[in-house]
């Protein structure tokens, strides 16, 4: 049974109505652990004093700002990133109370989806089917001090090639099925061959993504999944081993994945991992390395003029020689402004091809990506997990 919302416990030391703890009480990153009862209040994620001034300002800046934000970050991390703000950068008009409440009630109802994910993680570990915990649930337990400040709807996998089909022969004796959403099948779009269409359990509380690769070639060459496994470290999660990829892996995800989600407000959560992630030094080198060798440098790049614009500026960043180019300074100019001002939560379709001809490092990998999409016309390809049956989202 979930604790009570106010009860002595779990959460009410992290949601009680008194200001932040100080910096100089508090620490940026606890040792990831369960959600057990607190013998101390909990610390919060702390933010750099940039970050807060250069994008959780403009996100609080006004009522109807602040509600899309708590509904892209979740009301947990929206509380605490509206804490942190000093009293006078609070605007009028947000209800702090309520959103206190929310925050409350979605720490509650997370804890039993991200609990069953871990018991099949577990479950995939004891069949010999080892796992690397990548995007929301890895950095809700390696970089946040409870996971319930990181809300989870999706659960993304790195699984080796090699045990694709007994991992698919195991999620259909548990009932899993893949899921389909006819009303979001658009023929122009290319497929991804990095991961498989949603699974949902039996049940559902979560979405699981099973990805073989971490992004599509030739990026997946820059950060190979057997590289990501062998540079993994496994972390407590409630009582469950957990691998996460290593941080400079983790940056690559970081920056691959703004770019795949074309820098709209759906990724917003995941700026807030980045300011995280950069409170200890990575290996730079290491990074400019995985970027030559997938051809994503120019990704790389923007993404670090992203962070920097938003106020997470690194003491050394990747291919600190290379600047961006005009158009690229364009779109960054109108992705900064709109990741602060939420107006747009799909970028138009001409930004978007904008941001491939600026941002591929080739030529030829555009024409690539466009052929693809050409082929969309034609035909619908699937990408489902072979062996699974299909079910309409609606009807899950």
């Amino acid at each position: 049974m979930a604790p009570p919302l106010a009860a002595n416990g779990v959460f009410s030391d992290l949601f009680m109505t008194q200001p932040n703890p100080s910096p100089e009480r508090a620490r940026p990153h606890a040792a990831p652990g369960s959600l057990s009862p607190a013998a101390a209040p909990a610390v919060e994620p702390i933010f750099p004093p940039r970050f807060l001034r250069e994008l959780v300002e403009p996100l609080f800046a006004t009522p109807e700002r602040a509600r899309l934000a708590g509904a892209l970050l979740g009301a947990p991390l929206a509380l605490v990133a509206y804490r942190a703000l000093a009293a006078a950068a609070r605007p009028a008009g947000i209800d702090a109370s309520e959103l206190h409440r929310q925050a409350q009630i979605e720490a509650v109802q997370s804890r039993e989806p991200r609990e069953r994910a871990l018991t099949f993680i577990a479950a995939l570990e004891a069949a010999g089917i080892p796992s690397v915990a990548i995007k929301g649930l890895a950095t809700a337990f390696a970089l946040y001090p409870q996971p319930y400040f990181r809300l989870i709807p999706d659960v993304d996998l790195l699984v080796r090639p090699e045990h694709i089909a007994a991992l698919a022969r195991l999620l259909e004796r548990r009932g899993f099925v893949t899921v389909r959403d006819s009303s979001a099948v658009r023929a122009w779009g290319a497929l991804t061959v990095a991961s498989f269409a949603p699974i949902a359990p039996p049940g559902a509380g979560y979405f699981l993504d099973i990805h073989r690769l971490i992004d599509d070639p030739p990026a997946a060459r820059g950060i190979p999944t057997e590289a990501v496994f062998a540079r993994a470290r496994t972390i407590d999660a409630q009582g469950v081993a957990l691998r996460v990829p290593g941080p400079e892996e983790s940056f690559v995800i970081l920056a691959l994945n703004a770019f795949r989600d074309l820098y709209e407000p759906r990724g917003l959560k995941s700026l807030f991992d980045a300011a995280l992630l950069l409170h200890a030094p990575l290996d730079w080198v290491a990074i400019e390395r995985m970027a030559e060798q997938g051809r994503f440098v120019r990704r790389v790049v923007f993404y670090r003029e992203l962070l920097s614009v938003l106020g997470v500026a690194a003491l050394e960043a990747p291919f600190a020689d290379r600047k961006l180019g005009p158009l690229a300074r364009r779109l960054l100019r109108r992705v900064s402004q709109n990741m602060r001002s939420l107006a747009l939560s799909r970028l138009p379709d001409g930004l978007k091809l904008a941001l491939e001809l600026a941002l591929y490092d080739s030529p030829l990998h555009t024409a690539r990506r466009n052929a693809h999409r050409l082929v969309g016309l034609a035909m619908r390809p699937s990408h489902a997990l072979p062996g699974l049956p299909c079910r309409e989202l609606a009807d899950i």
